[in-house]
């Protein structure tokens, strides 16, 4: 099972911010080009391929939970998808510059991960195959580009468990290294802050909620609990994933 249909945990779990559908007041001077949801060491993902890979993502999310039969406790604000895929696209873009720069391909784990998606989603249409590969993958490729970076670095080619976490850490060291002299920025709009490679929730300043409504869902920013019954009732049906 790759995708599961509940929305309090995938709220929690999945959404890093809700302000894609909540929050107004962002400028175009806070470090991100204008129409680019990221921007990583000069490369930019714009806002249509967030759109676009969100709608398959949340395509194969419901498919695939009709096809478990599992019972669905309501549906999920699209923002929360928004949030997510841009958190997973930006993470793509970091690992993508990090092979660039490292002259490095993801170790082995990356497929490992990818044929598990494969098989999960082998009766999905290809677009929405490929769509939750590469947000659903993005944790294990960036990874693995990490623990390519630390063999790379510390001559451990090693493949025990052992080996492959040192690899890790030294990776995630060069990221943090690399950060330090080059930009990896996500629109504030999402809600996300990257810092030393980490992709974690952060509720900026420049973002603020206009009405109770948005006032609303941005406490879900902060709860455990995700976005509030109410919340979600208000939302129209094109703002929701279900």
């Amino acid at each position: 099972m790759i995708l599961t249909r509940q929305r309090r945990a995938p709220v929690v779990a999945v959404v890093v911010a809700i302000c894609g559908l909540l929050l107004t007041g962002c400028g175009d001077n806070v470090g991100v080009h204008p129409g680019s949801a990221a921007v990583v060491d000069g490369q930019s993902l714009s806002m249509n391929k967030i759109d676009d890979t969100t709608k398959l993502y949340c395509q194969a999310y419901v498919a695939q939970s009709q096809q478990s039969q599992q019972t669905s406790s309501g549906p999920i604000p699209m923002g929360a998808f928004r949030s997510y895929v841009a958190s997973a696209l930006s993470k793509r873009m970091l690992g993508d510059a990090l092979a660039d720069h490292y002259g490095v391909e993801p170790a082995p784990g990356y497929q490992k991960a990818v044929s598990t998606y494969e098989q999960g989603l082998a009766s999905a249409p290809d677009d929405q195959r490929a769509a939750v590969i590469e947000v659903a993958g993005a944790d294990a490729y960036l990874q693995n580009v990490q623990v390519a970076i630390g063999e790379q670095l510390t001559g451990n080619s090693g493949q025990a468990d052992a080996d492959v976490k040192a690899n890790l850490q030294r990776g995630q060291v060069a990221t943090e290294d690399w950060l330090k002299d080059n930009d990896a920025r996500v629109d504030p709009v999402f809600g996300i802050a990257v810092d030393g490679g980490q992709f974690s929730p952060q509720r900026d300043q420049i973002s603020y909620p206009l009405s109770p409504l948005a006032s609303e869902g941005a406490q879900a920013l902060t709860s455990q609990q995700g976005p509030a019954d109410s919340y979600i009732s208000a939302l129209p049906p094109s703002q929701l994933c279900q």
